[in-house]
């Protein structure tokens, strides 16, 4: 039996499908979707994001730390987060990702999404569809990947076959690995 072949990611497909009428509208949608989301889950958060910043006060360093990154066609991004917490209830906190709570202040912004490729440090390989979306907090590569080379792979058949019911699958579904990687 032969091996399947693995095509090159076509970028100028991507893109002419993103940018068809049909596709804006989703896209559209799925900027809707993760504005109601950011908002829900900051005002459900808000006790825990001024209970860290509480703890965080004292801190001579600061109470947040920076990451750069590269976005939507291949833009820098400036990443937020909460330093690490300090205190009997810093470890408690940041177990339910208090630490990550700024960064859907980028969602509000629309640098971030909620679902979409990885947000890749400066000076990686930054080629293919995946350069054509908004990166996210989760999506097929920080999910499913192994190495980096699958994660790129992922990232760019994710956004070549983008649609809002395989965001909501990414969104919902629990945790899998890849067939490869199960044992």
């Amino acid at each position: 039996m032969e091996r399947a072949q693995i095509r090159p990611p076509d970028v100028r497909s991507a893109a002419e499908r993103l940018h068809r009428p049909p596709a804006r509208v989703r896209l559209g949608a799925k900027r809707v979707f993760d504005l109601v989301l950011a908002l829900a889950m900051l005002a459900a958060l808000l006790p825990f994001l001024v209970l860290a910043w509480l703890l965080l006060l004292t801190d001579e360093h600061g109470w947040l730390e920076r990451r750069v990154r590269l976005g939507r066609d291949g833009r820098r991004l400036r990443l937020w987060r909460f330093r690490p917490l300090p205190g009997p209830l810093g470890p408690a906190l940041e177990r339910i990702g208090v630490r990550e709570v700024p960064l859907l202040f980028s969602v509000l912004t629309g640098r971030l999404s909620f679902v979409g490729p990885r947000a890749l440090p400066p000076g990686g390989l930054y080629t293919g569809p995946r350069r054509l979306m908004a990166p996210g907090l989760i999506g097929p590569a920080q999910r499913w990947a192994t190495d980096p080379d699958s994660a790129c792979k992922l990232d760019d058949a994710y956004v070549e076959a983008w649609s809002l019911l395989g965001d909501l699958r990414l969104l919902t579904f629990p945790r899998r690995r890849p067939a490869t990687a199960r044992r």
